[in-house]
């Protein structure tokens, strides 16, 4: 995870922090973002005229959305990832041979990120309690998620804990662990048996597998997760169907991913 720099340019993360602003309350105001921000309402107009001016920001009758311009740099971001179409096609064939929801995540700054899901092509969670699917571009802490922990469980302790203080653990769902001693017990078994399990911890109803992907030289790529509905995705299923498949898709994509990079 990187390091916060020695010397902050001021002027740049107050610009920031009105665009996360507003990406948590689209549709702010003025007067709302000058209390969320922490500075006057003058130096929220000048940085969201701004922003405003250069496509990051969208203004309507007063309010404050965000702009198309952030739509455009996500998909550069998303697309010239290492290896992406690798990952896109690893990310179809674990769905295609688990007929259940498949996403990729990477770390970015101690959260991890879809960068690409797959779905069945049927609603198969219609109540509302088990119906999550993973968007593009959605971020979560990494000790709620099968992917975040499968992750955590590759760094050492001081990784660990930096994450840790910097996000903290706070609960997601009623199962999310926010015990830290209860996580570095959960990571210990996850190390030991190549794979994370999520029963319930993101969201009531939803059950995630999910393994580390490493580059060929031995840093991580990201996490591919296999995600289903608490009454399907059972421990005997996921152990005993689940698990072998995943298992082989992931050791494919090492293959791919490594005849990328050498190439």
């Amino acid at each position: 995870m990187r390091q916060k720099p020695d010397h902050p340019v001021g002027t740049t993360e107050t610009s920031f922090a009105i665009i996360e602003a507003i990406r948590s309350s689209p549709g702010a105001r003025t007067t709302e973002l000058a209390e969320t921000v922490g500075v006057a309402k003058s130096t929220v107009h000048k940085h969201a005229s701004t922003l405003v001016y250069h496509g990051y920001l969208r203004k309507e009758k007063g309010a404050y959305y965000p702009g198309l311009k952030l739509l455009n740099l996500g998909e550069t971001a998303r697309t010239g990832f290492p290896a992406y179409s690798r990952i896109e096609e690893a990310v179809r064939t674990l769905q295609e041979r688990t007929e259940e929801d498949v996403d990729f995540v990477v770390e970015e700054q101690g959260l991890v990120y879809t960068i690409f899901g797959a779905y069945h092509k049927w609603e198969k969670r219609p109540d509302t309690n088990s119906g999550y699917r993973a968007r593009l571009g959605d971020q979560y802490y990494m000790h709620s998620v099968a992917s975040g922990k499968a992750l955590l469980a590759t760094y050492d302790q001081e990784e660990v804990e930096g994450v840790i203080n910097r996000w903290g653990l706070p609960q997601v769902a009623s199962e999310t662990i926010t015990d830290r001693e209860a996580l570095f017990a959960a990571l210990e078994q996850i190390d030991e048996q190549g794979y994370a399990i999520a029963h319930e911890e993101y969201q009531e109803g939803l059950v995630s597998m999910s393994r580390p992907v490493r580059r060929p030289d031995g840093k991580l790529l990201g996490a591919l997760s296999v995600s289903g509905p608490a009454y399907r995705l059972t421990d005997d299923i996921l152990e005993g169907e689940i698990a072998p498949v995943h298992e082989t898709v992931v050791t494919e994509l090492h293959e791919a991913v490594a005849d990328t990079f050498s190439g």
